[in-house]
């Protein structure tokens, strides 16, 4: 198997970071390709005491794009379980 071609990772123009809480539905599109919708959950506006989950992105990927990333956020997840981030500090990204 041979490597793929690394390419360089450019940001053109600012890209807002974006918190999820969770992942509401991940839908087949057909072709290959699937569509991810993800929420942050918060306090709702209209109704006291009671939460909601507001769409706050949805994805589209190939089925191969998603296998790699799928791949990569359970590296990331076990390395931040050895309370390691990804440049090598100690105490983890995610604490």
């Amino acid at each position: 198997m041979t490597d793929p071609i690394i390419m360089d990772l450019v940001e053109t123009a600012i890209i807002p970071d974006v918190f999820i809480s969770g992942m509401a539905d991940m839908e087949n599109l057909g072709d290959g390709n699937f569509r991810c919708t993800f929420y942050s959950r918060q306090r709702a506006i209209y109704e006291r005491g009671k939460f909601e989950r507001v769409v706050v992105c949805r994805l589209v990927m190939s089925a191969a794009a998603a296998q790699a990333t799928l791949k990569q956020i359970a590296h990331a997840v076990e390395r931040a379980s050895d309370n390691t981030d990804s440049i090598g500090f100690t105490g983890g990204a995610l604490q």
